[in-house]
């Protein structure tokens, strides 16, 4: 049974490390347009499974919830994560670094990756129970694919974004 299961939990923990990356690849402006670019890619990816995967309406009904659910959470816990990342990182480039402050962000890192964990194993339990085996290889498939796609594009439109020159 772990056998089975663990294609699908490195997928869904690819997905999640996929997510939280792109958060950080999107340029440093407004929240608000942040968060829309998330809620796009993951609509995305939502409509593209549906199809993939031939979902019926019965299942749609019960994945799309989890899912975006899921997702939100996840987008809370990686946006906590990714300021004390930061924070740490600030904290290691002192001279001096507050060995407490370090173990403090350090263990909230590590129970926020975890967190992250426990949903990627939630999602994994429902979609074992209601996906058919055809459509659990589709998803592998699928989902491979997607993260692919999604990264090979989002680096060409970074590199596009870097040669374009701006007038002040």
């Amino acid at each position: 049974m772990i056998k089975e299961r663990l294609p699908m939990a490195v997928l869904l923990l690819g997905f999640s490390i996929g997510t939280w990356s792109m958060a950080y690849g999107v340029p440093q402006g407004e929240p608000r347009a942040r968060q829309r670019f998330m809620e796009n890619i993951s609509n995305l990816y939502l409509i593209r499974l549906t199809r993939a995967l031939e979902l019926t309406t019965d299942q749609t009904a019960k994945i799309y919830p989890l899912l975006t659910r899921v997702e939100m959470d996840k987008a809370e816990l990686q946006r906590r994560m990714g300021a004390d990342l930061r924070d740490l990182r600030g904290e290691l480039g002192r001279a001096r670094p507050d060995d407490d402050k370090v173990l403090g962000l350090a263990s909230r890192i590590t129970e926020a990756r975890r967190a992250i964990r426990q949903k990627d194993n939630e999602v994994e339990d429902v979609l074992d129970g209601l996906l058919t085996p055809v459509q659990k290889g589709k998803y592998l498939v699928f989902t491979v694919d997607f993260l692919r796609g999604l990264g090979e594009n989002l680096g060409r439109a970074r590199g596009l974004r870097e040669n374009i020159k701006r007038t002040p």
